[in-house]
């Protein structure tokens, strides 16, 4: 078919549709949710046990289910209704608010409570999200993607910055018990938008009427393999958070460098949810871009820049600078990952790139956190920084040199597709 003219997406595109609008507002009640109850947790875990150390291994018991059910959770959301799974999914969740509300009324919580259920709130995460991404691309047309994936980032960065505040503020008006089952409501306002969505999830092709097994996990590993634009986008985003994860030296720069204590502090970890926001409405403002594989090279290359610039400054006001900056760069980066596995990957193995995309994402960080934690006690944090930015930026330039498809990608238009129903 032709193309016709093209037509320019308006920031608001994807919400006239109004399957992807309820998974939308489902999007801001369950990020809500998500942040409310990981501050309520970290809080709940600290009252309880006051150690730090038992703090830290509350971060281990939520990454546990990502390394053991990733790749299996992307052929499950392969070979299952999508739609059916995420409402199951959504609601299993709804035992973690509740009980933990029922035993700190009953006061028999314990930090075993906290950790088992920061598990299987994991567990549920790392099932659903393969599963929404993959269903996310039956509710909109092709040339609505990139603004349908930039709008549901929307709510979480929106939800990042107001779900801890709102839970405090219900601790400190209710209590915590309160607190934990305004958390279930939201969750269950959550649910309710994802039963009226009329679309089906039932996948399409062979997948749908196959098991799930090892064979099935190893084809969608072959797939991102072979979709070369797909794994540079997975290589530029391991490559920029192993070498790159500054997040874990934004204490020490607050303390030791900056001399800002806790208010700065909190300011240097806000700041890169404002450069997301950010990101978000620069991309909305300017509709689909066609040439993402070059956009997403140049933001892996931004971001490499903003960690070297954080590590060489030795002021506050520029460090804050940098780390919108890196807010910013990993948004857009994030936004293009994401909308080209929905535009490459046929439907039968959307949920599959997605879990191996959220796979390397959890390896990046992993990989980065310990890297950029033994640099900075052997070099220094800023000397680390510094460094990691540059061996960052030297090796996303080596893959965006190799991988001729991000130049190539975009540069003739594709078919249009008839939208699904507005209304």
């Amino acid at each position: 078919m032709d193309d016709g003219p093209e037509e320019r997406i308006r920031p608001w595109g994807s919400l006239t549709f109004r399957d992807f609008r309820l998974l939308w507002i489902g999007g801001i009640f369950s990020g809500l949710a998500r942040y409310m109850r990981e501050m309520l947790n970290f809080y709940l875990i600290y009252e309880l046990s006051g150690s730090a150390v038992q703090l830290g291994l509350t971060g281990l018991f939520q990454a546990v289910p990502v390394l053991t059910l990733g790749l299996l959770s992307g052929s499950i959301a392969d070979h299952f209704d999508r739609k059916k799974l995420l409402i199951v999914t959504h609601t299993v969740g709804l035992t973690a608010p509740f009980l933990l509300a029922f035993l700190i009324f009953a006061d028999l919580v314990a930090v075993w409570h906290l950790w088992l259920l920061t598990s299987l709130s994991g567990a549920i995460a790392v099932v659903g999200g393969p599963a929404q991404r993959a269903f996310m691309a039956r509710l909109v047309p092709r040339s609505h993607m990139m603004n349908a994936v930039t709008l549901l980032s929307v709510p979480t960065q929106g939800t990042l910055l107001v779900g801890p505040v709102l839970a405090g503020s219900i601790v400190d008006i209710s209590g915590i018990g309160y607190a934990y089952l305004a958390n279930g409501m939201l969750q269950v306002a959550s649910l309710g938008a994802l039963v009226l969505i009329a679309t089906s999830g039932v996948p399409e092709g062979e997948s749908g009427r196959r098991r799930v097994s090892i064979a099935a996990i190893v084809d969608g590993l072959k797939f991102a393999w072979q979709q070369k634009i797909i794994f540079a986008g997975f290589l530029i985003d391991w490559t920029a958070m192993a070498f790159g994860f500054y997040r874990i030296l934004l204490p020490v720069l607050a303390k030791d460098v900056y001399g800002v204590g806790a208010t700065g502090l909190g300011i240097l970890n806000a700041a890169p949810a404002i450069g997301a926001v950010i990101a978000s409405l620069l991309l909305l403002g300017m509709g689909d871009v066609r040439r993402k594989g070059v956009l997403l090279a140049i933001s892996g290359l931004g971001y490499a820049a903003f960690v070297a610039l954080l590590g060489a400054t030795p002021w506050f006001w520029l460090g804050l600078l940098a780390t919108v900056g890196l807010g910013l760069t990993d948004m857009v980066s994030y936004t293009l990952r994401q909308a080209l596995i929905q535009l490459v990957a046929p439907d039968n193995f959307r949920g599959r790139t997605a879990a191996t995309s959220q796979m390397f994402s959890t390896l990046a960080n992993s990989t980065g956190s310990l890297e950029i934690g033994v640099a900075a006690a052997l070099l220094g944090p800023q000397l680390a920084l510094v460094v990691g930015g540059g061996a960052s930026a030297l090796l996303i330039a080596v893959i965006s040199a190799r991988v001729k498809t991000l130049w190539q990608y975009g540069a003739s238009p594709g078919p249009r597709e008839v939208p699904p129903r507005t209304g």
